[in-house]
């Protein structure tokens, strides 16, 4: 039989997971999510209709002139204010009250609802109506906020403590709940690592020293203690402690030592032996003499060729960084009075200058070309119409100059 569901199959790979840890929906799943989505906005729909009808009535009979108003007001600022709340996170500028102003408004027309049924099932129903609208936005702006947040790594999604946790143990479930939420501890299974490894701890320290392990125990064998209620892991300052309290460290508190590999000695080179040759086999080394002359001529030393000056290598020119039109305006006046012509062609492009200006690369030209023109006509020079950038620098009486000369 065929499943429609890919990562069903127990034969299948899993899928590469994204930022947010989730594996990416197959394409059964985006279709049963589009089914959703569409499924959601006319539910949404029907019971924004719904609360509209109902309200319009009650508010005619409240003596509102104008009795359309009242609820279109109140239930289409309810996605605005939830769209406003998701564009400041997208922004990163949360604000906290934002949130509360869709669930104050939610609060609001259900109550409205309800004052306008007339029995108490008709008030169930017109209550129940109104909220189909709220939990659609609702649902939307979660997803939407958790996706931000798990795209940005500030938001990240804490595990929930198992009801049967509470149920069998309420006090410790309640002191690991709270060192979670005040060290941001994220996942469950790490938190209970570290609570096994507290107990464990506590119950050696208990089989040293009795009962009364608390009162007897060294402060030093205490104090990994004091530090797991801080957030540092008992890994770490367990063997220290448990070395005070005279327990030699075992188990998951041993320290690890990593192996260190032992060099070989590498065996001695072994010098040749020496040849032996016989008497007869050697040859009379041949004894020769140098005779000085007497009119020795010392040759001439040959002719040095000439030291080649180092010559010096200007210094490329480095603009100022700038931020307004004043400031590049004060940095072309500088550019085209030293005739530093090949600056336009690297950091007075049109796309840089359209880059520091957050504008389009047409722009930086435009800008460019009215500040040579204004400073043209501040020092009276004639420039051509769509003059080029050699044009503009002969006219200002300079010929094509490299940079740093």
């Amino acid at each position: 039989m065929k499943q429609w569901f890919d990562r069903s199959r127990l034969d299948s790979t899993p899928k590469a997971v994204d930022d947010s840890g989730v594996p990416p929906l197959s394409r059964w799943e985006r279709f049963g999510a589009g089914l959703t989505t569409l499924g959601g906005a006319a539910v949404g729909g029907l019971g924004f209709y719904a609360s509209f009808g109902a309200v319009s009535d009650k508010a005619a009979e409240w003596g509102f002139d104008d009795p359309w108003v009242l609820p279109t007001a109140i239930d289409s600022a309810i996605p605005v204010f939830t769209v406003a709340y998701l564009l400041l996170i997208r922004m990163d500028m949360p604000l906290w009250w934002a949130r509360l102003v869709p669930w104050t408004l939610s609060l609001i027309t259900c109550a409205l609802n309800v004052a306008s049924g007339d029995s108490l099932w008709s008030k169930v129903a017109h209550g129940a109506m109104s909220l189909l609208w709220v939990a659609v936005s609702e649902i939307a702006a979660h997803t939407y906020a958790v996706r931000i947040g798990a795209a940005t790594g500030r938001r990240r999604r804490m595990d929930k403590v198992r009801w049967a946790r509470w149920v069998l143990s309420p006090m410790p479930t309640f002191l690991l709940w709270r060192r979670m939420k005040l060290w941001e501890l994220t996942s469950y299974d790490e938190v209970l690592r570290l609570e096994q490894e507290r107990l464990i701890y506590q119950a050696q320290l208990r089989g040293r020293f009795g009962r009364a392990w608390r009162r007897k125990a060294p402060v030093e064998s205490l104090l990994p203690l004091q530090l797991v209620s801080a957030g540092v892991p008992l890994v770490e300052t367990a063997p220290a402690g448990l070395r005070a309290a005279g327990i030699e460290p075992t188990g998951i508190f041993a320290e690890r030592v990593e192996p260190v590999e032992e060099s070989q000695a590498l065996p001695a080179p072994v010098e040749p032996a020496p040849a032996i040759v016989p008497a007869a086999a050697r040859k009379p080394r041949a004894v020769t003499a140098t005779v000085p002359q007497q009119a020795a001529e010392k040759p001439e030393p040959e002719p040095k060729a000439p030291a080649v000056e180092e010559q010096d290598v200007p210094a490329p020119v480095q603009i100022p960084e700038w931020h307004t039109e004043d400031e590049l305006y004060d940095i072309i006046k500088w550019v085209l009075d030293n005739g530093y012509r090949d600056l336009f062609s690297g950091p007075l492009t049109g796309a840089e200058i359209a880059n520091v200006l957050d504008q389009s690369e047409g722009n930086g030209r435009k800008v460019r070309g009215r500040l040579i023109k204004t400073y043209a006509a501040e020092r009276g020079v004639d420039l051509p119409p769509k003059a080029t950038v050699d044009q503009v620098f002969a006219a200002f009486g300079h010929a094509m100059t490299p940079v740093g000369a």
